[in-house]
């Protein structure tokens, strides 16, 4: 197995025992009208999440890195799995990414990345572990699941959506994540949760990144108004 930038900090981290990370149900984004479709109204740790695309458009990165910064400022360390060295460094640092608590991970092989990323979503100084994925079988996904539940951290996966509804997975959330209209300014995307239980199922937020700043924000989509004032009139 090929891995990374730092070999050593790797290793260190992976025979880290330690301090057991406390027992919390959940984190927020910040961005409420995400949180809140989400189930219980947050993003559950020891558990994946899975965002997935369709098409020509590119993976989700923006949106696997709000999450990754978020368990970053609560729990430390990301592991972010790169074997195609498509991550900009100054991009994450701009993001808010701490470099110093961030290890790519970069494998040879699909087979070498699963091990790895099974070791390092069970290792509990770990916080986030993040990944593109295309098939998984059932023990894989299953494998991943028992390794983050023992980690108690976060798995974020992102999968083409034309590969992952016809597999296999193990995931509490997951979202399809579609490019909107944007403009020089301002980059926008559809988020939808298709599956989490407890969670507002079908329903989608509209985030908007601003590109100078890289800060984002949350709002309804048009189409979750229109249905909220019909289904009024309806009960009026």
């Amino acid at each position: 197995m090929q891995v990374t930038t730092d070999r050593e900090k790797l290793r260190q981290l992976l025979l880290t025992k330690s301090s057991r990370r406390s027992k919390r149900q959940g984190f927020h984004t910040g961005l409420a009208a995400f949180d809140e479709i989400a189930p219980c109204g947050c993003f559950q740790y020891g558990a994946v999440h899975e965002l997935l695309w369709k098409g020509r458009s590119s993976s989700p990165k923006s949106i696997a890195l709000l999450l990754a910064k978020t368990v970053q400022m609560k729990n430390g360390t990301i592991v972010w799995s790169d074997p195609k060295r498509e991550l900009y460094l100054p991009a994450l640092l701009a993001a808010g990414i701490n470099l110093r608590h961030l290890i790519l991970l970069r494998c040879v092989n699909h087979f070498d990345m699963l091990s790895a990323l099974a070791e390092c979503l069970q290792n509990r100084a770990v916080g986030a572990t993040v990944a593109t994925l295309s098939k998984l079988s059932l023990i894989d996904a299953r494998r991943l699941q028992l390794a983050v539940e023992r980690g108690g951290g976060v798995g974020i996966f992102m999968r083409p959506f034309s590969e992952a509804t016809n597999t296999h997975y193990a995931a509490a959330t997951r979202w399809l994540i579609q490019p909107q209209i944007g403009d020089d300014e301002i980059q926008r995307w559809s988020v939808e949760l298709l599956h989490g239980h407890g969670g507002r199922i079908g329903q989608a937020v509209l985030l908007e990144a601003d590109r100078d700043s890289h800060s984002l924000r949350a709002s309804e989509t048009m189409a979750n108004r229109q249905t909220a004032t019909a289904k009024a009139r309806v009960s009026a």
